[in-house]
């Protein structure tokens, strides 16, 4: 019996080395110009974008969609990067409630601080697990967050170079 085993877990031993495949990560590469463009052209209210993207930086994700956490007739701007150093950094718009969307845009962190950027005062918000860190503004209907897994003084570069987008 001992012999039948040690054959078996052989075999399967063989089996999973031949078949075994390194798994690399795939980075989704994403066209964020065009996403800018149509999104100007079907919002109401301001899209914001980074005046430039920083180097390093490689969009992953730009989309206009319905805003889960709000009412029927709600949208959501978002924009994310991976940084070089492989963080994430992201902007999220919506004319949804502020605070389902916050809650959601920024894992349930804690708001305890304000930054002034451009004039404006953003909360400063932050959680531990999962890490995330962000910086709140709402304007009007439209509640801004910049957040992502990046160092502060990156998320507030990020913040800093925010402008509205041209159609």
């Amino acid at each position: 019996m001992v012999l039948s085993m040690s054959a078996v877990i052989a075999t399967v031993g063989v089996i999973m080395l031949l078949a075994w495949r390194p798994q690399e990560e795939v980075k989704q590469r994403v066209d964020y110009e065009a996403a800018v463009a149509s999104a100007v052209i079907a919002q109401t209210w301001p899209i914001s974008i980074p005046k430039t993207v920083p180097t390093g930086y490689e969009a992953s994700s730009a989309r206009l969609e319905p805003e889960s956490y709000g009412d029927s007739g709600d949208i959501r701007w978002i924009l994310g990067f991976q940084t070089s150093a492989d963080e994430y950094v992201s902007l999220w718009q919506s004319d949804g409630p502020v605070g389902p969307v916050v809650s959601a845009a920024t894992n349930s962190a804690v708001c305890e601080a304000s930054e002034m950027i451009n004039g404006s005062t953003w909360q400063k918000c932050e959680i531990e697990k999962p890490l995330t860190r962000a910086f709140v503004k709402t304007e009007g209907d439209v509640t801004s967050i910049v957040s992502g897994t990046a160092q502060w003084d990156e998320l507030l570069r990020f913040a800093e170079s925010l402008v509205l987008a041209k159609p």
